[in-house]
């Protein structure tokens, strides 16, 4: 069927984006491009890339301390050392820190700067000396320190996370995969989740898989960011073949501290759905549909990173369609997560999905899971 001609700026946007979606969908599967992104981030990150140990680091007690420091999150200060290997410090108990080396320090606030960092004129201060100057910073306002003279390959974060449960009474198994790989610079986050689950019953087996890609871009000290974002969807049990979608919007953190995290956005987004229906003789037929829709979301994110370490992410998007009167869609997602070792982890997570798509004929469709297993972080 011939695609309809828009002649409107927005219409010929329009028409691209599809297009743009149909080819994705001809061309790649969710395994494919999974796979591809875990070869790509397992050749890169390598050994990593480290200055000389002579950062040093001063404690209350009067204790001195001298390596390499890692990163600041969660109010805990990595510093790894010759004879003790990676020190965790909480940051409340540092008096002064010193370095040659460029770092990335963001406050409680938003603001965020990039330079080298000196003893203040007094415990509890630092001075941190950029192109534009020298700026005196209280201690306690700092949430996040970072080395920014490191390459791309310590700019990668990586979590894996695998699970199997099986239940003989009920002859029910289920085996889940989940995934979250990000890369930050000084001015940009990038995400990638996935979530695959399969679950094997004496009826036969169904799978839900997710995929979402994002790029944010922080606009201004106010913590306000431009965000990207696309996914990939498949679920057996809602009968959805596929879902591609492709957005932009706007975000905002309301906290930022090194405790907790809470940021909220906005956009518009553009959809791609193709679904295996029943007509009135039980017989099955496709249905492919293109949409728009207004997209709400919020995340919310706590975290421990003293021993042991305990990490919560809530994650919840709902979106308002704007050309199928009356459809609404949701998402959420929470993971939970303790440490078990050193980067060993013992994970929950949990989803769910609405779409009253089919509301006045089926019931509305919702799906939902709960996985255990293990990660592991790089």
């Amino acid at each position: 069927m011939a695609r309809k001609t828009y002649r409107t700026p927005w219409g010929r946007l329009f028409t691209r984006i599809l297009t743009a979606q149909e080819e994705f969908i001809h061309r790649q599967t969710t395994r494919r491009l999974v796979w591809a992104i875990v070869l790509l981030l397992g050749f890169v990150s390598g050994a990593a890339w480290t200055h000389p140990k002579t950062d040093i680091v001063k404690l209350y007690n009067g204790d001195r301390l001298t390596g390499e420091v890692k990163t600041l999150f969660g109010g805990i200060l990595e510093l790894d050392t010759e004879a003790m290997g990676i020190l965790k410090i909480e940051w409340q108990e540092i008096t002064s820190l010193n370095s040659q080396y460029h770092y990335e320090v963001r406050l409680s606030e938003g603001t965020r700067y990039y330079g080298t960092i000196t003893e203040g004129g007094s415990p509890g201060e630092m001075q941190l000396t950029d192109v534009y100057g020298t700026h005196n910073l209280n201690w306690l306002e700092v949430v996040e320190l970072r080395v920014i003279e490191k390459g791309f390959k310590n700019r990668i974060d990586i979590y894996l996370s695998a699970g199997f449960s099986y239940t003989k009474a009920s002859s029910v198994g289920q085996a889940s995969f989940n995934t979250e790989m990000s890369y930050e610079d000084e001015k940009t986050r990038n995400l990638l989740t996935g979530r695959v689950v399969n679950t094997n019953t004496d009826s036969g087996t169904t799978t839900s898989q997710k995929l979402d890609l994002s790029r944010s871009v922080s606009i201004d000290e106010a913590g306000r960011y431009r965000i990207i974002n696309g996914s990939y969807e498949t679920n057996d049990e809602m009968s959805l073949d596929h879902r591609v979608s492709l957005g932009a919007g706007l975000g905002k953190y309301f906290f930022d501290t090194h405790k907790m995290r809470w940021a909220g956005g906005a956009g518009l987004q553009i959809l791609t759905e193709k679904t295996t229906l029943l007509d009135a003789q039980d017989q099955t037929y496709n249905e492919t549909l293109q949409s728009a829709e207004l997209v709400f979301t919020t995340n919310f994110s706590l975290w421990r990173f003293d021993t042991p370490e305990l990490d919560l992410n809530f994650n919840f998007a709902v979106y308002p369609s704007l050309t199928e009167s009356g459809r609404v869609r949701s998402d959420t997602d929470l993971r939970f997560r303790w440490e078990l070792v050193e980067d060993l982890y013992w994970d929950i997570t949990a989803f769910g999905t609405f779409d009253n798509k089919d509301e006045t004929e089926n019931g509305a469709d919702f799906d939902y899971g709960i996985t255990t297993g293990v990660g592991w972080e790089y």
